[in-house]
């Protein structure tokens, strides 16, 4: 199945005018899916918070948030990238990398948070996000 992201990619930008530099730097436009369950995989956990972050200039901004759905999915995250022919030249092949911060939080689990995922001019990005349950201390 191809992808056609320039589609999906149209009006004005959601981001805030102070990462406009962020924006130009960063022309491309790749997707993140965040897939999250528990119990070794086995079973999708839905209404998980995710947020996805940036950092820029020292400072953490969160661009991008969400909920679960019922298979423990949140889709089509579309972030800013590299443009793809960076990753093609042996010159720029090490700076091309755009990353940003995952986390996730649910009442019931241990929350992770920034979690760094590196996204790719029109790559989809799949994060796997195993979650482990809270334990109030006792042994049964």
């Amino acid at each position: 199945m191809i992808n056609n992201y320039e589609n999906r990619i149209s009006g004005a930008s959601p981001f805030k005018p102070e990462f406009e530099d962020y924006i130009n730097q960063n022309p491309g436009r790749g997707s993140l899916k965040v897939q999250v369950s528990a119990a070794n995989r086995s079973f999708p956990v839905k209404n998980v918070f995710v947020d996805v972050a940036l950092v820029q200039n020292g400072m953490r901004y969160s661009i991008y948030h969400d909920v679960t759905d019922s298979s423990g999915i949140v889709n089509e995250i579309v972030l800013p990238s590299c443009p793809a022919a960076d990753n093609n030249s042996p010159e720029t092949a090490g700076k091309s990398n755009t990353t940003y911060l995952v986390s996730v939080y649910h009442p019931a689990f241990e929350e992770i948070v920034d979690f760094p995922v590196t996204i790719q001019d029109r790559i989809e990005t799949i994060l796997p996000v195993a979650l482990e349950p809270l334990t109030d201390g006792t042994e049964g």
